[in-house]
């Protein structure tokens, strides 16, 4: 008797379908963890999870998320491709929060094949971890003595910073501990430093603060809670590479652990010294007083400082006095009548004879009349 020819089919069919059973795998979750859009900062504003295989039609928007997330703090999610699914939170989670993540029952991959491994995950955002430092990494050389804001995702305890916290600069082995400053120094420096501040807008934005900084002293302290300022125990050297780092021991009120070291690196400044520069006939020659001549800083200078001195220089031939570097902190030299309140006042000092001595001594080289000799063909005896 001869086979028929669905018979055939039939068992082949039944021949290779426990093959495929046995060499397919139940999809698993692969990556389930929280993060942010910052690699160094400690927010947590995101919940993403990987699947071994597709899970869902790649491009089709109406997929119902894999799972349902228990969280104060409101998000949504999508699907970014047919393996991987991100929850977005509103806003970032607040440091001492436990959130959980459950799986939907009965999940299953776009084959049909049913997830194995766990069901459930927990989003823990664990003690005072730092979201913002200012000055930021990209800001600029620091000061030798500079003060740091350090913005957390809760308020840290203030001794477990000092206790944990530290200084490390490029070559040298020891750790500098830091000085917590006072908690009314940091919404201080915030209100001085003024949302014009370009720096300090970006601080705020990373550390989930309003743009706007309160009028109000006490609303300041308030809203800053979680900013506090430190600075290394001793000056740094200049020139040197240094970093701010926040231990993974600092703990916050609730006694939780930052739980990871987080490092902030920054260059100091150069020693601060100035030089002239002006054009010349020859190395040997004064300046040829034609061109300009330069004054060259290593480091930026205040503009109001520098019209300051400037100005006690040309009328006084001598430093500013207190009463105008005051003005000068004040912007008062950047009004025409500042200025000229100013320029008024040192014209009536004592030093403005003096003043008036060396400019002419300076423009008229009185200094070399003694070397100067006749020329006997021009001026003939």
């Amino acid at each position: 008797m001869g086979w028929k020819p669905w018979v055939i089919v039939a068992g082949l069919a039944a021949l290779t379908t426990p093959l495929v059973a046995l060499t397919d795998s139940p999809p698993q979750v692969v990556l389930a963890t929280p993060g942010g859009a910052g690699g160094n900062s400690g927010v947590i504003d995101r919940f993403t999870m990987r699947f071994s295989e597709p899970m869902v039609p790649l491009g089709d928007p109406r997929a119902a998320p894999p799972f349902s997330v228990a969280c104060p703090i409101s998000g949504t999610g999508r699907w970014v491709d047919p393996q991987t699914f991100v929850h977005e939170f509103a806003r970032p989670l607040p440091g001492g929060l436990t959130c959980e993540v459950k799986l939907r029952p009965n999940l299953a991959s776009a084959k049909g094949v049913k997830l194995s491994g766990a069901a459930s995950y927990k989003i823990d955002t664990g003690g005072p971890s730092a979201r913002a430092v200012l000055p930021g990494t990209y800001d600029g050389d620091i000061e030798e003595d500079q003060v740091f804001l350090v913005a957390t995702n809760v308020q840290p305890n203030r001794q477990s910073v000092a206790a944990q916290g530290y200084c490390a600069v490029d070559g040298i082995g020891e750790k500098i501990a830091l000085d917590v400053l006072g908690p009314g120094v940091a919404p201080k420096l915030i209100a001085d430093l003024g949302t014009d501040n370009w720096n300090l807008r970006n601080f705020l934005e990373e550390g989930g603060f309003p743009a706007e900084v309160s009028a109000s002293a006490s609303e300041r302290a308030a809203a800053y809670q979680n900013v506090v300022a430190v600075k290394c125990r001793r000056p740094l050297p200049p020139g040197r590479d240094v970093a701010l780092v926040w231990g993974g021991s600092i703990a916050g009120k609730d006694g939780r652990l930052a739980g990871r070291d987080q490092r902030f690196d920054f260059t100091v400044r150069k020693e601060f010294s100035a030089r002239f520069e002006c054009g010349r006939v020859n190395p040997r020659a004064g300046c040829n007083p034609v061109q300009p001549a330069y004054v060259r800083f290593t480091a930026p200078v205040p503009l109001s400082l520098a019209k300051a001195v400037r100005l006690s220089y040309f009328l006084t031939d001598s430093t500013p006095d207190d009463l105008l570097l005051r003005a000068a902190a004040k912007g008062e030299l950047d009004t025409e009548a500042g200025l000229q309140k100013q320029t008024q006042r040192l014209l009536a000092s004592p030093g403005f004879p003096q003043g008036v001595r060396a400019f002419f001594w300076d423009m008229m080289q009185f200094d070399i009349f003694p070397d100067l000799a006749k020329d006997p063909v021009i001026y003939p005896a």
